[in-house]
């Protein structure tokens, strides 16, 4: 008797611990899975209304953005995958924008194309490190390096 008593025991306490960390997981991949169905969500949407879109990015900064690259233009869509901003595509901005981030801060690093500050920017992050340069005029509009706090 004493036996049974112990062996349901161990089963129910088994039971709690399992399902503990099924709760942990779901409340961990819970959020990260409606993210990813949002993101699929204006991906598509864009891809409808501009089928020749490329080079599909997800910038959250002050928003959550999506940029892409259309012929000779960079598109920039919010969330909802609706166009927020259109700009001239010049390859030779993000040339520029590598070399100086290769000169000032010895970084080999990709440049993308996100939103920031009311207007497109390059997007630089590595590691604990991000630098955003104006679309535009290439000046700096943020700089954080983390391994300095």
């Amino acid at each position: 008797m004493k036996i049974k008593k112990i062996g349901f025991t161990l089963c129910c306490l088994f039971l709690i611990v399992f399902l503990v960390f099924v709760m942990i997981g779901l409340n961990i991949t819970g959020p990260m899975r409606l993210s990813h169905a949002e993101d699929a969500h204006a991906y598509e949407t864009a891809k409808k209304r501009f089928p020749l879109v490329t080079d599909f990015y997800r910038h959250a900064f002050q928003y959550v953005t999506y940029s892409g690259i259309s012929k000779d233009e960079v598109l920039i869509f919010d969330y909802e995958g609706m166009l927020v901003m259109r700009k001239d595509y010049d390859e030779s901005k993000i040339n520029a924008v590598k070399n100086q981030v290769k000169e000032d801060y010895g970084i080999d690093a990709e440049v993308h194309i996100g939103y920031g500050y009311n207007n497109a920017v390059f997007v630089v992050e590595e590691d604990h490190f991000m630098v955003y340069y104006d679309y535009d005029t290439l000046e700096i509009v943020y700089y954080f390096r983390g391994d300095l706090i």
